[in-house]
């Protein structure tokens, strides 16, 4: 058996040969079309306001001023007056206008007034995490770690961390929707080809629109990178459709850079205090 290998060297097809990727002509050449690249007749730019608090009450949303902005074509609420939002950058209002620039405009023309609440930290201690928040760093003890300690001839001990690991997809999360009277089509930059429809089931259906799973035509012939973080509809695909359902026309949405990084999938900061003994 130790002359055995596999699989045998006349069975190797591509195990130690140059092979050509399919797609590297198109994308080399710039023919493949990514989600970015739709551009459908009579389409419109979507844009969104989003929180700049970790944890606040919405008490107000004024979208007037922004409805009234030339070229803005249609407006909708994603996180109502009344609730709450949890973490900073999530998304208030999306709105839709006949260019990238007014859309841009008139999400910053939104007016949101907020109650600022309190917020966990990652690296909080429970003296500083406030009361409603202190059971939740309450420690687990397994074992008898003290009677350990006194037992170890070296012990160990300091705070350690790690940082914040985001996706940064190179084309970032986004799509382009477009209804076809019951039909609903979507240029996603996704994972997810054959679950997104549910997701777009789903995610409407707390909108208020109905739409048959099998009436949902998903398409990314090609995808900018997605590294596990490109499986859901999130909150703006669900918000781009509800903007082209609203207007009639159809809308792509793309996250900027900032808001990429700051919400699209990330792998969470971790802080602990660690005592070893041995």
């Amino acid at each position: 058996m130790a002359d055995y290998h596999w699989p045998p060297a006349n069975r190797r097809a591509l195990i130690g040969k140059r092979e050509k990727r399919i797609d590297g002509p198109v994308k080399s050449s710039g023919r493949a079309k990514y989600s970015y690249d739709i551009n459908r007749p009579g389409m419109l730019w979507g844009k969104m306001a989003t929180s700049p608090y970790a944890r606040a009450k919405v008490t107000k949303i004024d979208t007037s001023a922004a409805e009234a902005m030339p070229g803005v074509k249609g407006v909708v609420t994603i996180v109502p007056q009344g609730q709450e939002v949890l973490w900073a950058g999530q998304e208030i209002v999306a709105v839709a206008a006949d260019s990238e620039e007014r859309a841009e405009a008139a999400a910053d023309a939104i007016k949101i007034d907020y109650e600022p609440l309190p917020y966990l930290v990652a690296d909080a201690d429970p003296e500083h995490a406030g009361a409603q928040y202190s059971k939740q760093l309450e420690q687990r003890v397994n074992g008898n770690p003290d009677q350990g300690f006194q037992q170890a001839e070296v012990i160990s001990e300091g705070r350690y961390g790690l940082p914040v690991i985001t996706h940064c997809c190179l084309e970032t999360h986004g799509q382009v929707t477009e209804w076809n009277g019951d039909d609903l089509t979507v240029w996603s930059s996704t994972q997810n080809v054959s679950g997104m429809a549910g997701e777009y089931v789903d995610g409407l259906k707390q909108q208020g629109i109905t739409v048959a799973a099998n009436n949902v035509h998903v398409i990314s012939h090609y995808m900018g990178g997605g590294f596990g973080s490109k499986f859901a509809a999130d909150t703006w695909g669900i918000a781009c459709a509800q903007l082209s359902k609203k207007t009639g026309r159809p809308v792509k949405m793309m996250l900027e850079r900032d808001h990429e990084l700051m919400v699209a999938g990330a792998r969470p900061s971790m802080h602990a205090h660690v005592k070893v003994g041995a």
